[in-house]
């Protein structure tokens, strides 16, 4: 038996005899969908500076330039479609052998492939907020209250921010809560796509 085979085995053997198991999924799972991580040599903070376009100081203090960086990630997410690496964490979720799925990733192609228990820690940018009145919109219904630069505008007046997670900002008490919950009641956790540094 192959050293790889050996390892895959040994692994279904941990997903099977684990209690409870959670998946903990980063940029790499959605390479193959196409979708660059943000730091490889064509990823965005390779065009974008971080600091001038990643923050949430930066989206107060010039909510449109920042757009440029919220336009280039509705670009690549929308061609964008789940690969067989969502679809697997889908089936052992089906199978009852992964109880949830906590995700950096800001895609949507876990919800897309059909994962039901999703956590997402870093937000999702298939909605918008309005920063200053707090409503909520989804990203599709949000096309129809862009401003003649394609940007979406409140009916407040106020510029929407997707409801990704910039650097400076808290993640969402739901989100880190139902995580570290998963996490402390895991057996296994399978880490698909991430270095785990961030």
């Amino acid at each position: 038996m192959s050293p790889l085979k050996a390892d895959i085995e040994g692994a279904a053997r941990i997903l099977v005899g684990a209690g409870t198991t959670i998946a903990l999924t980063g940029a790499g799972i959605s390479v193959p969908s196409g979708i660059p991580d943000f730091r490889s040599e064509s990823g965005l903070w390779s065009r974008f500076d971080i600091h001038e376009y990643g923050t949430l100081d930066a989206f107060r203090a010039n909510p449109r330039k920042v757009w440029r960086l919220f336009h280039e990630i509705a670009a690549t997410m929308d061609g964008a479609e789940p690969n067989p690496a969502h679809e697997a964490l889908v089936r052992l979720e089906q199978m009852g052998l992964l109880a949830a799925t906590v995700t950096q990733n800001i895609d949507n192609l876990h919800r897309k492939a059909g994962a039901r228990n999703l956590i997402e820690f870093h937000g999702s940018a298939e909605t918008l907020s309005c920063l200053k009145c707090g409503s909520s919109w989804p990203r599709a219904e949000a096309e129809g209250m862009l401003d003649e630069a394609r940007i979406p505008v409140c009916r407040c007046g106020t510029v929407l921010k997707p409801d990704i997670i910039l650097f400076g900002e808290s993640i969402p008490v739901h989100a880190l809560r139902d995580s570290f919950e998963l996490a402390s009641r895991a057996d296994a956790i399978l880490v698909v796509g991430t270095s785990a540094e961030v």
